[in-house]
């Protein structure tokens, strides 16, 4: 949905807010003041029925609006899941194309992959059986090969990669 749909909708609904407080205000006000006898003179009758059915279909319309909300956000959010399931799959993919055109070796993905899953060398090194110096070299050696300097820097570059390629959600505008 384009910004210029959005607004009048929105507008809509601050309005229909807005009926709704000022509705439930006179209805509590009618109540507390009969109660509390803090009333001294009635509004007409008129008055008094014109505010209640403008007040009551202020309420009626904000709760089908409501249901109508809470159901589109439904909607979205199982969009966004399924985006976000897509994203993940793209990602691996996106990961193992990169690793091939860097040329990193079998090994060299794997150290790779757990220092984006940020594991320290020492964790590394327990995982696969070496020495902690081994994935030190090995670190580096896939950081000459990728043109990066650090672990960080090898996890933004596929996240920028990948937000690169991601436009919003359908129906998001």
């Amino acid at each position: 949905m384009t910004k210029k749909k959005k607004l009048p909708r929105l507008f809509a609904a601050y309005v229909l807010l807005a009926l709704q407080i000022v509705g439930s205000l006179f209805f509590m006000w009618s109540l507390w003041s009969e109660i509390l006898g803090f009333r001294q003179e009635a509004l007409p009758w008129e008055y008094q029925e014109l505010i209640q059915m403008l007040a009551s279909l202020a309420m009626a319309l904000g709760a089908v609006v409501g249901v109508g909300y809470v159901r589109t956000n439904y909607q979205r959010l199982d969009r966004v899941n399924t985006q976000v399931k897509a994203m993940a799959g793209q990602f691996h993919e996106l990961v193992a194309i990169q690793f091939e055109h860097w040329g990193l070796s079998n090994s060299e993905q794997s150290i790779a992959t757990y220092t984006m899953k940020r594991f320290s060398n020492a964790e590394i090194a327990k995982l696969r059986g070496t020495s902690e110096s081994t994935i030190k070299s090995q670190l580096n050696a896939i950081y000459r090969r990728t043109g990066l300097a650090n672990r960080q820097q090898l996890t933004t570059f596929f996240i920028e990669e990948l937000l690169q390629n991601v436009g919003p959600v359908a129906g998001d505008g």
